[in-house]
């Protein structure tokens, strides 16, 4: 991982991408010295991982469109289009590390908070419907962002493949395209914005009693499944982006 060869414009949307997400977590982190458990914020430490590449996403999606508009201009072949492809999956990869770091951080605090946990003195089935339900949601919105960004890398390296499948017409292949770009982005925009609000719901909201051993258990089991489904999202970024840059410098499409 280095920023040699990256662009000052990137690299400023690799700082974008993670800033947010370290500044939530961070937050967090200083609010659970306050709290006599750091189980409920368990939910919102994920969230605040997942910021960085739900919102790198929706950067690499501008990086496309930033591209395509460069090579109306300017022209250019599969060179082109792959190098412009490996600048936008830059801030995907530096923000997946971020997340897998937080991500482990996270799951070695809801360890220790399960090992520590105290028995609750009051009923506390409210703030564990939140907790699971707001977390459920949050890592569907993230795989599914995840899902449409990596089809979307897909579809436009089958078009500039000569070897790839056959497309439909250029017409309709390139209102697919733009389509895809216009979900991608409001997937990434959607999810970032639920995913502060998952951040500032675990932020505030306070139960006086711990949870139950259960609900205990399925968050700390929730954050190893986050830390797996995040090292593989950033395998599958750092596998594009070598294929990427190889393509650039060859001129041929690795798949």
């Amino acid at each position: 991982m280095t920023l040699s060869g990256v662009p000052s414009s990137v690299i400023v949307y690799i700082v974008v991408s993670i800033l947010p997400s370290l500044a939530a977590f961070g937050l967090l982190a200083i609010i659970a010295r306050l709290r006599a458990t750091n189980l409920w914020l368990v939910p919102g430490w994920l969230a605040a991982a997942a910021i960085a590449p739900t919102l790198a996403a929706f950067f690499g999606v501008r990086l496309i469109i930033s591209a395509f508009a460069d090579m109306a201009t300017k022209g250019g072949g599969v060179g082109s289009v792959s190098a412009g492809m490996w600048e936008a999956m830059q801030p995907s990869l530096f923000a997946g590390y971020v997340a897998c770091a937080l991500a482990v951080i996270t799951a070695i605090l809801a360890v220790r908070a399960v090992i520590n946990a105290e028995a609750p003195t009051s009923s506390s089935t409210g703030p564990a419907i939140t907790a699971i339900a707001l977390l459920i949601v949050a890592m569907l919105l993230v795989a599914f962002g995840a899902h449409l960004f990596d089809h979307l890398k897909t579809v436009i390296i089958d078009v500039i493949d000569p070897n790839g499948p056959k497309m439909a017409g250029v017409a309709s292949t390139s209102q697919n395209i733009a389509n895809l770009l216009t979900e991608s982005a409001f997937v990434s925009v959607a999810s970032v914005t639920f995913l502060v609000g998952c951040v500032i719901v675990f932020a505030v909201m306070d139960p006086q009693s711990p949870p139950s051993s259960g609900v205990g258990m399925f968050l700390t089991f929730a954050s190893v499944l986050a830390v797996i489904g995040l090292v593989i999202n950033l395998i599958s970024v750092m596998s594009w982006c070598s294929r990427l840059q190889e393509t650039a410098v060859t001129g041929h499409i690795v798949r």
